[in-house]
């Protein structure tokens, strides 16, 4: 039959946060459509679940089917029933439960999970009349019971139509009271419904009792315009202090797009294990996501409530991707890793050599390093002198770079660092050659084998001065200079003035990026820059308050590059911006 087909019960799937019996899909069939249980041998009635169990495990639904009717008649019944429902299901012999389940409801009618497979049961046939009278009588013969109004709500939710099962947990509240148990069902029908800070209301109570749900409640309120966040925000932040609640609305920061805003809900948490285990889970994401400040910050509170050498080393990583070396150094220093040398040499020792390099003190990187050399590996030392050479670079003096990388031996000398190296002294050549061997997966190597790739000289000076400028911190000065090679060399010109653009905006100078991204679109309008520089150019325009020529920016993307990759995000982000727009 189509009316149970298993897009119905992959949905029921989806609402399974309700409770396990919504896991169940399908329920008892015809005695003569099924296998007699004795057909291949007898099974006592004790054994047949375990049976059934095997059988549907195996995909041998007919054969497991029998076996699971006839535990019915043991202690197992609701185990059972419920694997019954499962067989059926992909049998599709769901109309054939129905008596079997009439008669389980006649000799258990306290038992609510048969009564709401038989309500599961008459909605996979359809027949919704069948499924309205199924529930008034539930309701009758068990009035102080939520159960009845709980199923029939997620059966009417899972339909689409909210607006009923709204009415369906209004009269539950009549009937029951404040209906403390539907707090859950409430709190979906009002998300379903647009109430967004009624269902945030509902969330915040189910959270009490089951806060496991965070993640389900972060999913439900995603939707919500940017006009009520604010409202859900205060629901969630509402005393006294809920850590679900507060995990939740960190969760959804994260979706809308403000992480920042997420840590500040979490930030002021209770210092003991469930805060420490919210402030891991943010770092532990922020990490994921390269949000290295936020990330710093929530393991530095892990490490306030406990100590741990691993998170230390997480943290002490976070801060010097963050750019802040000296931070690093404090977060974990050598004496962290005990006694075991090898450990530190490990772990703590590359982590402190780029902070001393970061902060242009190679000398002091090249002498730890020489403390621990019986430590360490070929390859380990090969990336410690990566990062002295660019230490080197850092505070000018290239000869020094090249001496750090000699003295690792050969490998080094033909590594990606020497590429860098090259490519710093306008060797394209020797750098189109030796970063494409690079293990660093950074964007800035990506970048610089777009370039590289795309020249079609073997030499270019002022390329390769922008990027020896950005590796000594002058954000500014590269930006302009890598913006100044796009006239001299017109195969890599949109790459160049992109990415000055994005140098800029690195560092919040958003005014001055945008005339650079407009080249890109106006003057190379058919690169493979130009959607990326459209929407650059939009999120800049949405930052200075203008979200109509933000707005105008991104419909001119879609329309202009519709098979772009990054169409989709536009449209999200041109979605946002309307609700954000006073209606005209």
């Amino acid at each position: 039959m189509k009316s149970h087909n298993r897009g119905f019960w992959l949905s029921a799937l989806g609402f399974g946060l309700w409770g396990f019996a919504c896991l169940a899909p399908g329920i008892i069939g015809a005695q003569s459509r099924e296998p007699r249980a004795g057909s291949t041998q007898p099974v006592s009635d004790s054994l047949a679940f375990f049976r059934a169990l095997d059988f549907e495990g195996a995909g041998r639904h007919r054969e497991a089917a029998p076996l699971f009717r006839q535990a019915l008649r043991t202690e197992q019944r609701v185990s059972a029933l419920l694997g019954l429902e499962r067989v059926y299901a992909e049998l599709q012999w769901t109309d054939s439960l129905l008596a079997p389940l009439a008669q389980l409801i006649r000799e258990f009618p306290g038992e609510p999970v048969f009564r709401a497979a038989q309500l599961r049961s008459l909605q996979a046939l359809d027949r919704q009349d069948d499924v309205a009278a199924a529930f008034e009588r539930w309701v009758r013969e068990a009035p102080r019971d939520p159960s009845p109004y709980r199923e029939y709500a997620r059966l009417l939710l899972q339909r689409g139509q909210a607006v009923r099962a709204d009415s369906v947990l209004l009269r539950a509240r009549r009937e029951l009271g404040a209906g403390g148990e539907l707090h859950l069902e409430t709190a979906q029908a009002r998300a379903a419904t647009g109430q967004w800070e009624e269902s945030a209301r509902a969330w915040r109570l189910a959270l009490v009792s089951a806060p496991y749900l965070e993640q389900a409640a972060a999913y439900a309120l995603a939707p919500a315009p940017v006009p009520v966040r604010d409202a859900i925000r205060a629901q969630f932040f509402a005393p006294p202090l809920l850590v679900a609640a507060r995990r939740a609305v960190a969760t959804l920061e994260s979706t809308w797009g403000s992480p920042a805003n997420g840590w500040l809900a979490l930030k002021d948490l209770p210092p003991d294990s469930a805060g420490a285990a919210a402030w891991l889970d943010f770092a532990q994401r922020a990490e994921a996501e390269e949000r290295w400040t936020h990330a710093r910050e929530a393991f530095g509170a892990v490490l306030r409530y406990q100590h741990s050498p691993e998170v230390a080393l997480r943290a002490a990583v976070a801060a010097l991707n963050s750019g802040d070396p000296g931070g690093a150094l404090a977060i974990a220093p050598l004496t962290g890793g005990g006694a075991d040398s090898a450990r530190v040499a490990r772990t703590l020792l590359p982590v402190h050599v780029r902070a001393l390099a970061a902060l242009g003190r190679p000398s002091s990187a090249e002498r730890l390093v020489t403390s621990y050399e019986r430590f360490l590996t070929p390859t380990g030392r090969a990336a410690l002198a990566r990062s002295i050479a660019f230490g080197w670079v850092r505070v000018g003096d290239m000869g020094r770079a090249r001496g750090a990388l000699s003295v690792a031996g050969p490998d080094a000398d033909s590594s990606d660092a020497a590429g860098w190296l090259a490519l710093y002294a306008g060797d394209v050549a020797s750098a189109r050659k030796l970063l494409r061997g690079g293990a660093d997966a950074s964007p800035e190597l990506a970048l610089a084998l777009a370039l590289v790739a795309r020249l079609k000289v073997d030499s270019a000076p002022a390329l390769g001065a922008a990027f020896l400028t950005l590796a000594r911190g002058d954000t500014a000065s590269a930006a302009t200079a890598l913006a100044g090679t796009a006239e001299r060399f017109p195969e890599v010109a949109s790459l160049a003035l992109y990415t000055a653009g994005q140098w800029r905006a690195r560092r919040g100078d958003h005014l001055n990026a945008i005339p650079l991204w407009k080249r890109v679109v106006e003057q190379y309008a058919m690169s493979a820059e130009a959607p990326a520089a459209n929407l650059e150019w939009s999120r800049a325009l949405t930052r200075g308050g203008d979200r109509t020529g933000a707005a105008s920016r991104l419909e001119h993307m879609i329309l202009t590059y519709p098979q772009s990759a990054l169409v989709p995000q536009a449209r999200r982000e041109l979605e946002l911006l309307r609700n954000t727009m006073p209606t005209p």
